[in-house]
């Protein structure tokens, strides 16, 4: 860790702490970190196909703007200087916003979506558009995992994941209707949080369920979550010290059984190691629907969006795309309106969980990466929680069989967005298994 003089032989490598002190106490410029991001781009991007969209020189310039507003004296802002990258779901006035479809080849909004323009505001610098899976479905995007690249890198913000854990950037923003951030995290080993429904607006971006469209941040430690959440609410940008144990339970939720033995052994032996019990919270008996529900209304609104698109266009899309508008056209009126009472109750019943505990803990997926030839993953463990709004964070403090990371998932109080961050740094620190620098963008 540095401390008043910056280490800064390999810039790319610094969090994003490290990076904005750095730059603040002028050991650092914006240029010389956007030049070392740009030139981790461009060793590692015919490999790991994080990015849908990268202008170095536009990159370059904004940095050298940076730099000189700095040297004028002028307010800086929490994330000055910064390179971030931004999932290609999120409009952007400067760069093409083609929510990783080819029936949007070529678009350019306006106007940056209003999580964009917080970024900027906040001086980071958006240097280029991240890969994802067609309008976030559960495709393939183009990313492969850095770790294996024969292996998935998740689900739709896989390129932000991939991006953080190679170090092309400190940071990168993503979105989770169902597991888009927490999936990837896992694979990727990267730090996620995502935060309670309504944490930001979501304006200009690709809005599939209003009830189930969150903001997902992705980085390499706790920390660099809070710095980043700090931007959109400034009482998480630093969570102190915590010493007090946070009250964990364990829940098993719908999907358990397709965990893998391997990560249920992992997430056994972490919780026996920690300093306090955690025992096993029952969920209600209404969680056994949980997940037939969140498929209903993804269905029922890709249905609504793209159910009347013609012919030709509709065969353009992903066949997921297709198969659950399809799905969603079979659905009556009373039974979304059902699947929606449902979820209003889960919703309820989810604040329960929490009687006698701070924070629930799970896994973030059923086990490591999959292989390429497997498909995308699963994002059934993410799913109750993001159809209930509740903020989760993803921890890479698992390996499974094959060494490779898989993520503990720790779920808050809808609203408990500072305090799950605190239990998240109690849990990284006091647990003897602290993410490895060295893991990261081993694929050198």
């Amino acid at each position: 860790m540095m401390d008043g003089m910056h280490d800064v032989a390999e810039p790319a490598r610094l969090s994003a702490r490290e990076a904005v002190r750095a730059i603040r106490s002028r050991s650092l410029t914006a240029s010389t970190l956007m030049e070392a991001c740009l030139a981790r781009i461009t060793a590692r991007e015919p490999d790991v196909r994080a990015w849908s969209f990268i202008d170095p020189d536009m990159a370059r310039q904004r940095a050298r703007l940076a730099d000189a507003w700095q040297a004028a004296g002028l307010p800086l802002g929490p994330l000055h200087g910064l390179p971030v990258g931004v999932k290609d779901v999120f409009d952007t006035c400067d760069m093409p916003s083609e929510y990783g479809s080819s029936t949007l080849r070529g678009r350019r909004p306006q106007a940056d979506a209003s999580a964009v323009a917080v970024l900027r505001a906040a001086g980071a610098i958006v240097i280029g558009k991240t890969a994802t899976s067609e309008f976030g479905m559960y495709h393939p995007s183009p990313t492969r995992n850095p770790h294996d690249l024969s292996r998935s890198p998740g689900v739709s913000s896989a390129g932000s994941a991939a991006a953080v854990v190679d170090h092309m950037v400190p940071l990168a923003l993503g979105t989770q209707h169902t597991a888009s951030t927490t999936l990837p995290a896992s694979f990727c080993g990267a730090f996620a949080f995502k935060p309670s429904l309504g944490f930001t607006s979501m304006e200009g971006s690709n809005i599939l369920v209003p009830r189930l469209a969150h903001v997902g941040f992705l980085a390499r430690s706790v920390a660099d979550l809070s710095l980043f959440a700090g931007v959109y609410d400034s009482s998480l940008g630093e969570i102190g010290h915590v010493a007090r144990p946070p009250r964990l339970g364990l829940v098993r939720g719908p999907g358990w059984e397709s965990a893998s033995e391997d990560a249920c052994a992992a997430l056994g032996a972490f919780i026996g190691q920690l300093p306090e019990p955690v025992p096993e919270i029952a969920l209600p008996a209404d969680f056994v629907g949980a997940l037939d529900v969140t498929i209903g209304l993804l269905n029922a609104h890709l249905a609504h969006r793209f159910g009347a698109l013609p012919a030709e266009d509709f065969a353009a899309l992903c066949r997921p795309l297709q198969d659950g508008a399809v799905a969603g056209k079979a659905l009556s009126a009373a039974h979304y309106l059902e699947l929606d009472a449902l979820a209003d109750r889960l919703t309820q019943r989810a604040d329960t969980l929490f009687d006698d505990c701070d924070a629930l803990v799970t896994l973030s997926t059923p086990g490591e990466a999959t292989l390429l030839e497997e498909g995308p993953g699963s994002g059934i463990m993410s799913m109750p929680w993001s159809l209930c709004g509740l903020p989760t964070v993803s921890l890479p403090l698992l390996r499974g069989a094959h060494g490779l990371p898989i993520g503990v998932q720790l779920i808050g109080r809808r609203g408990s967005d500072r305090a799950l961050l605190r239990a998240a740094s109690w849990l990284t620190h006091a647990s003897g298994n602290p993410y490895l620098e060295s893991f990261i963008g081993t694929g050198n």
